[in-house]
């Protein structure tokens, strides 16, 4: 009976942890790189055997992957049914790293049919591409991609047949889906944006698009740990600018340190903006200086394309924040809460502290952050000069990660041992006088009882 227990106790775990490893690898893209990447930056045994388990999202690849741990349920069942109580005991004990391998050996299997559908798909969109007149602008840096893109859409969707890519679909795959999706034959714009976590996949996707117009935002160290140096980070950004079409411009966030490196990297004209010198007043209801700085190369290209001041400042004064990119929201017991839960970068949070800073009408204000993550050796210094911030305002940091709190010298940092905890301690404290901002990627659950509106 004890020996039924044991194999019935180590396959449920096994199953379990399988998919919850289905999760987390969905999470990083089934990516080995962000994969290592994270464990670099967590406690391996902890995610083994502490980490609350998460059901994976539907798909064909996860439902691939699914197959191989049931038949290796099957196998496991048939060759310890008879095993003494003492080789289940340690079946049972070595369930979790069993699911892990399992899922490295899944994510390697699964590869293969995967790389066949994806150039497939590139193939197809690049076909659609070459056999249309339209013009593709190109938004590349390490974060406000995306709120650059939606703001540039609905600023030449005035005049313009307009086409982007959906969400921040910007690898060489997530460009081609969005192209097949969205390219029509009247469309005169497209604007993709384009991300990468090594150097040459901006450059494979670049080459996709043959863009004519191209965008640097901000750069940063998100995803430094991925690219080993902030020399490749830089290397990698600059792919979108060196190939642009000759009568081409590229347009450059002149507010970066880095600004003349790029510059240096295209023979194209180039066009420079800086929130220091703004081409005109600019009324806007966008939160945070972050949001102006993501409008100025959106003006720029617009005017250049023949809208209007007039015209341009009709649509920014409507304009509001990109869901989860410091949008308000309603949360619970009447209090506010400022979502920037899309992602997390040390711009993206210095924006967040700076803007709840100068919102009135608050007794209380709370930032909660589970941290940054793939900031490789930047990681202590980026998180020293997000303190430095803090200490400068009268938010409270409430986090589950150790690092912050150990730097944290002014007792303005709240430590919890999970994301449970911080939940359980929100629901007590919030109220009408309340505000809560959101920074960074939290459990669907947490997110849905903190707002109101869901």
């Amino acid at each position: 009976m004890i020996s039924i227990f044991l194999l019935i106790a180590g396959l449920t775990v096994y199953l379990l942890k399988s998919l919850d490893f289905i999760y987390l690898f969905q999470t990083k893209e089934y990516r080995v790189d962000r994969i290592m990447s994270f464990l670099n930056e967590e406690n391996f045994l902890s995610l083994l055997y502490f980490r609350k388990i998460r059901m994976p999202g539907i798909s064909l690849r996860n439902l691939l992957i699914t197959q191989i741990i049931f038949l290796n349920s099957l196998l496991f069942t048939f060759f310890l049914l008879n095993q003494s109580q003492l080789n289940l005991l340690i079946f049972l004990l070595l369930t979790p790293p069993t699911a892990f391998l399992t899922m490295l050996l899944g994510v390697f299997i699964s590869e293969i049919p995967v790389q066949i559908y994806r150039k497939k798909i590139i193939q197809q969109a690049k076909i659609k591409v070459a056999a249309s007149d339209t013009v593709f602008i190109g938004i590349t840096g390490s974060y406000g991609k995306t709120s650059t893109k939606e703001f540039l859409y609905q600023i030449l969707s005035q005049k313009y047949k307009v086409a982007k890519t959906d969400k921040n679909n910007n690898s060489e795959i997530g460009v081609a889906i969005s192209i097949l999706k969205n390219l029509k034959p009247d469309t005169e714009y497209f604007i993709a944006e384009l991300g990468a976590y090594r150097k040459g996949e901006i450059k494979a996707t670049r080459e996709l698009i043959h863009p004519k117009y191209g965008i640097l935002t901000g750069i940063g160290n998100q995803h430094l740990g991925l690219f080993g140096s902030k020399e490749n980070l830089l290397q990698a950004k600059a792919e979108l600018l060196e190939s642009l079409a000759k009568e081409g411009i590229a347009y450059i966030n002149k507010d970066i340190k880095e600004w003349k490196y790029f510059a240096d990297k295209t023979r194209v004209k180039k066009v420079f903006y800086s929130i220091k010198n703004l081409p005109f007043e600019i009324k806007t209801n966008l939160p945070g200086k972050h949001n102006l700085q993501n409008l100025l190369p959106c003006i720029a290209l617009a005017s250049h394309l023949g809208i209007t001041k007039e015209q341009i400042q009709r649509v920014l004064i409507n304009l509001k924040p990109v869901a989860g990119r410091l949008s308000f929201d309603k949360g619970i017991n009447g209090s506010t809460i400022l979502n920037d839960s899309y992602n997390s970068n040390i711009e993206g949070f210095s924006s967040a502290i700076e803007t709840a800073q100068i919102l009135k009408n608050f007794s209380k204000k709370l930032i909660m952050s589970r941290g940054l993550i793939e900031l490789g050796v930047e990681k202590k210094q980026s998180y020293q000069t997000i303190i430095n911030i803090l200490y400068k305002t009268d938010l409270t940091l409430i986090t589950t990660d150790n690092l912050f709190k150990s730097l944290d010298t002014k007792n303005k940092v709240r430590l919890f041992n999970n994301e449970s905890l911080i939940l359980n301690y929100i629901k007590e404290v919030m109220d009408n006088k309340t505000l809560l901002v959101v920074e960074g990627r939290f459990e669907p659950d947490t997110l849905h009882i903190l707002f109101a509106n869901n």
